[in-house]
């Protein structure tokens, strides 16, 4: 494993970055006390954000590693990174950071070129790059407009070269490892703003307005995403790399805080009381069963029994999940758990019959939202909620084609990394995580659309440099 000792971080880039924070602060303050001054406020910001990227942009040249962990912590922020306010449509801050990563890629390709050899080219990306074209194509040949085309083609077009941009920056497994240790240290935040909102009873971060039903709907809580069903995601990873890691690590201390922090999450996930959440999760776990050996294996089997005692001694979450198979809730937040399921019902029928009428092209990628409104005007979702059948609908039997070549391979992947770690005891656990990670994601494709989602693009990098051959 590398061992090199961690580079200085500059000092010109600290003084810079703090001198754009201290601008963003000044500018706040101007507009929070002296409103008669909105030039000073404007250009402060101008300056602040200039010097924040310039910043950053010399951390990343000098600390490469740093660009990960931005990216990171970006696509953490969900919703909170977004910068519409700049009037820049979809611009967000992990844009903005990848933007920076590819810059800096190119600087140190121009000083130093490599040869071919020294890029890393990882094959889940490549092997989702025809379905991506393929997005562009039936979204640009069937939108109803180009803005419209743009808005959701703009992931699965871009995702995977975010992933293999990041994938340059990281050498060796050790820094895998940290990233993934990392990435279960960030992920407290948005579980920290789930924790104030369930004390509170009421949304800090977000989308306000959830999805209601009815006055007796059960409060759901989502940290800073936009809704609890994109919350999951993150919690379907950084819990197995949080438990694995209390694995790993000889100290007791260490262990009781990450079990401790592992239990904080699944109880936040009972607080989301999303229903693909708790199969996801389960399936996360019934993965580990199945992939894992040994210490992992054992405590997965006691995490399934603990967990399906605990879901089905809590009524809420109990006759949440029954709904599913037919039965009528009757507890707080039935209107809800019913209202919900018909209405997922209702797309689940639109996905299907645009798929009939579409057999072999679909009706357009980015275009079921507006295709089920001709159904009912009830329905105003832009997906369908279910990523296989919205394939299916939007692109046809093409697009589920090559969406089909992009898991088979990724299965592929996963398997053999999980046979390039049997033996070494270091990487085998980080990377039995997130392989159960992406487990439990391919099982919530089929209770939402998780085409747009980034946290799994940022991740793979990581992923792959585990599961790498030793």
């Amino acid at each position: 494993m590398n061992t090199q000792p961690m580079k200085p971080i500059s000092p010109i880039a600290i003084f810079i970055f703090a001198s754009g924070l201290c601008g963003l602060f000044m500018a706040g303050a101007i507009i929070g006390g002296v409103s008669e001054a909105p030039h000073t406020a404007l250009f402060l910001i101008c300056l602040g954000l200039t010097s924040l990227g310039v910043g950053l942009f010399i951390l990343g040249v000098v600390y490469p590693i740093a660009m990960v962990h931005l990216c990171l912590v970006g696509v953490i922020l969900d919703q909170w990174e977004d910068l519409g306010f700049t009037g820049i449509p979809f611009l967000t801050v992990s844009k903005l950071l990848i933007l920076m990563a590819a810059g800096i890629l190119i600087l140190r390709s121009w000083l130093n070129p490599p040869g071919m050899g020294d890029w890393k080219w990882p094959i889940p990306v490549l092997s989702h790059l025809p379905f991506s074209f393929i997005c562009l194509i039936s979204a640009l040949a069937f939108g109803y407009s180009l803005s419209h085309s743009l808005r959701w083609v703009i992931a699965p077009l871009t995702l995977p070269f975010f992933s293999l941009i990041l994938a340059q920056y990281i050498r060796t497994p050790g820094e895998a490892i940290r990233l993934a240790k990392c990435f279960a240290i960030y992920s407290f935040f948005p579980v920290g703003i789930a924790v104030a909102e369930t004390l509170q009873t009421r949304r800090i971060g977000g989308s306000l307005d959830i999805l209601s039903y009815g006055a007796s709907d059960i409060f759901r809580v989502a940290g800073n995403f936009d809704n609890p069903n994109d919350f999951v995601i993150l919690i379907l990873f950084s819990v197995p790399v949080l438990l694995m890691w209390m694995l790993s690590t000889p100290s007791w201390f260490a262990r009781a805080a990450l079990g401790g922090g592992a239990l904080l999450q699944g109880i936040i996930l009972l607080k989301t009381y999303s229903r693909s959440g708790y199969l996801s999760m389960a399936f996360v776990f019934i993965s580990m069963v199945l992939l894992g050996r040994g210490r992992s294996r054992r405590l997965a089997i006691v995490i399934c029994i603990l967990g399906a005692v605990t879901a089905f001694s809590l009524p809420d979450v109990r006759e949440r999940l029954l709904s599913l198979v037919g039965f009528r809730p009757t507890t707080e937040g039935a209107a809800q758990a019913v209202a919900s399921l018909n209405y997922r019902k209702m797309l689940v029928a639109v996905g299907w019959n645009e798929f009939l009428e579409h057999p072999f092209l679909g009706t357009g990628f980015g275009n079921v939202g507006a295709e089920a409104k001709k159904y009912s005007t009830l329905l105003y979702q832009s997906s369908i909620e279910n990523t296989y059948l919205e394939i299916l609908a939007e692109m046809g039997l093409v697009g589920f084609f090559f969406y089909m070549i992009f898991l088979i391979v990724s299965g592929r992947v996963l398997l053999t990394g999980l046979k390039n770690n049997r033996d070494h005891p270091t990487t085998e656990p980080y990377y039995l995580a997130l392989s159960c990670g992406y487990c439990g994601l391919a099982l919530n494709g089929l209770f939402d659309t998780n085409l747009v989602d980034n946290i799994p693009w940022v991740l793979l990098p990581i992923f792959l440099h585990l599961g790498a051959r030793k």
